[in-house]
């Protein structure tokens, strides 16, 4: 794997570089909860400022150069990009679709135990709004265009950048994956890059259902690892929030 550091280094860096971003991330998104022309304005585009420029601000602070080809931010080689994504919504959208359909099955039906029922009525209140298979009305998302370009362009590559060409590469300097998975070389930095990934989510917003991202964060790393691109890392990411966008758009009133 590629990345945009000429030598290895420790840990000290990418563990900093995460928490100070996360920290700031996280400052904006409440100040938006707070102010509602900051969020509605402000908060995605200054948050993918910060994980944008936060490898570049490392690479700086401990006399690196940081590269954002080398770490990956560019569209080569398109072909196995776009094999590798297609691999990757085939093998796990049915999977997804599946568990979307059980697990609302189960927290919204009426003999769920009580302990679920209240988190779903209560904390998450949403079995009201549940239409169900039966009553599914398949519909895109208000706006869905722009949802989508903010998707790619907001969410999903400055993401990509910082964690899987800039964090994933340092940690992989650092633990070098001894194991090869489908032609990409996986081991611990994967995982703690997968964990990072949850945890920086959680730190955001303080929301536990987050720390779900870590599953689709394996499938992100390895993605990474197997192209040397983030590209199809980020347009599976894009596609993977567009669908729970509609999945949500379509199975509650």
């Amino acid at each position: 794997m590629r990345g945009g550091a000429a030598r290895p280094g420790g840990l000290i860096e990418p563990l900093l570089i995460f928490l100070a971003a996360t920290a700031l991330a996280s400052g904006i998104y409440w100040l938006g909860q707070a102010i509602p022309f900051v969020r509605e304005n402000i908060v995605h585009g200054a948050i993918a400022v910060i994980f944008i420029y936060a490898p570049a601000a490392a690479a700086r602070w401990s006399g690196r150069a940081f590269d954002y080809r080398a770490a990956g931010l560019r569209l080569d080689p398109v072909g196995l990009n776009l094999r590798v994504t297609a691999l990757a919504i085939a093998s796990s959208w049915p999977v997804f679709f599946a568990a979307f359909l059980l697990f609302h099955g189960y927290v919204c039906r009426a003999t769920a135990p009580a302990v679920v029922r209240y988190w779903a009525e209560t904390l998450a209140p949403m079995c009201a709004r549940w239409l169900g298979l039966a009553h599914v009305h398949w519909r895109l998302p208000p706006d869905f265009l722009r949802q989508a370009l903010n998707q790619i362009v907001v969410v999903a590559v400055p993401e990509e950048l910082f964690f899987r060409g800039y964090l994933l590469v340092r940690l992989e300097e650092r633990w070098p994956s001894g194991r090869r998975l489908f032609g990409a070389p996986v081991g611990w930095p994967l995982l703690v890059s997968s964990v990072l990934f949850a945890v920086g989510h959680l730190l955001v917003s303080f929301d536990p259902q987050t720390l779900a991202v870590f599953f689709p964060a394996l499938v992100f790393g390895w993605m990474r690892a197997r192209t040397g691109s983030i590209a199809a890392g980020a347009l599976f990411h894009a596609l993977c929030n567009l669908l729970s966008e509609l999945l949500h758009t379509s199975f509650f009133s």
